[in-house]
């Protein structure tokens, strides 16, 4: 797996190349097949810290994959059954990066047939499922994703190396680690403290030392690096309390002035609409 995901890497443009063709390129679909190939190397590089590692010149861009859906969209012909493989790939990186809004501004893009179609069903039944914050109805759906016959067609016996690929980025280390980075970011913002059994069920850990053991190499967002803080302050019994941050604190004596009447408004809009006569 490892060799065949080196292999991926190799046949890739580096993240300078695919800039330097994004700008004088963008709307050429000649360049689809450079831009499928730095999609699955950026798959590979989150199936295998082995192969990040090896090719640190492959980073994650926004940009390459939006504008391979676009071509897509305009030159339909060279999407096929590949293509959509491809676009489930792209869909796939721009999950990653929630709570941004990746995969929002990607799958405004992404035809309703596609959508509708695995691998890239599931994915958007993942992405609503995050948006919601159902973290814990998350980890089911996203650990189907890992199962290479997952979704298949029927009479489709042979597995793509595009769905193996994503079947390998699903079931690495890197993908859940990074999903439950942003999720515990997003928890620890919103919550000073809560109870240890809501957070475990959010974040698909064990029991409590598996918190602990990956709250310690999370650190508060914004801190600096000479003040780093772990994210997770302490679990006690059945409650875990997060570091304290401005998100997560109780504001006193905000400046902030609530209640402005209904008949304050009305009054406001029949002056305006008096010298609008």
């Amino acid at each position: 797996n490892t060799t065949t995901l080196l292999r991926t890497m190799a046949a890739s443009l580096s993240h300078s190349e695919i800039q330097a063709l994004l700008s004088e390129s963008a709307y050429d679909p000649t360049v689809c097949p450079k831009l499928e190939a730095y999609v699955r190397a950026q798959v590979s590089a989150v199936a295998s810290t082995l192969v990040a590692s090896e090719s640190p010149n492959v980073q994650y861009c926004f940009d390459a994959n939006r504008t391979l859906i676009k071509l897509y969209q305009f030159f339909p012909h060279l999407e096929g059954e590949l293509g959509m493989t491809i676009t489930a790939l792209a869909a796939f990186l721009a999950l990653l990066q929630f709570p941004q809004t990746d995969f929002m501004a990607l799958a405004c893009l992404i035809p309703e047939r596609v959508q509708s179609m695995e691998p890239c069903a599931t994915l958007v039944r993942c992405a609503e499922l995050l948006e919601s914050c159902h973290f814990s109805e998350f980890w089911p759906e996203f650990r189907k994703l890992g199962i290479p016959e997952y979704g298949a067609r029927e009479g489709e016996t042979v597995v793509s190396e595009d769905r193996r690929l994503l079947s390998n980025a699903v079931n690495g280390s890197t993908a859940s680690s990074q999903i439950r980075t942003n999720m515990i970011n997003m928890l620890a913002r919103t919550y000073r403290s809560a109870p240890l059994g809501v957070i475990l069920a959010a974040l698909d850990l064990k029991d409590a030392d598996a918190l602990k053991e990956f709250g310690s190499k999370v650190m508060v967002s914004g801190e600096g690096t000479e003040n780093e803080t772990p994210i997770v302050e302490k679990v006690e019994g059945d409650l875990v309390t997060f570091a304290a941050s401005e998100e997560n604190m109780k504001r006193v004596g905000s400046a902030y002035k609530e209640g402005v009447g209904y008949d304050d408004v009305a009054a406001m809009m029949f002056k305006t609409a008096l010298r609008g006569q």
